[in-house]
């Protein structure tokens, strides 16, 4: 993944956390705009760790999108609260249905 489209990835993420702020590409990755916070692909040697977001006293290693989104989230202060939930369902089905051994 590039830069820029680590940037406009994590520029939709914050988006969708209804997180303020502008991402720009830096030394070779991608920074908050206002926060010490930055984000760049490791190093091939950093196998299997794909990503390290990095902050004042802490960096902390990424291995999937998944695991570098959750890391942003919490960065950021995104996670506190209630978690927003996507639901995909038939058009008009009912909200009450009960899944098999459930």
């Amino acid at each position: 993944m590039t830069p820029p489209e680590l940037r406009d990835l994590l520029a939709d993420a914050l988006a969708l956390w209804a997180v303020p702020g502008r991402l720009r590409i830096a030394e070779g990755g991608v920074a908050l705009e206002g926060m010490a916070l930055r984000v760049y692909a490791a190093d091939a040697a950093d196998r299997p760790v794909r990503w390290w977001l990095e902050r004042p006293g802490q960096r902390r290693p990424c291995t999937s999108v998944l695991g570098l989104l959750r890391a942003l989230r919490n960065a950021v202060g995104a996670g506190e609260g209630e978690a927003r939930r996507l639901r995909v369902a038939l058009a008009g089905a009912p909200d009450n249905i009960s899944l098999p051994g459930a």
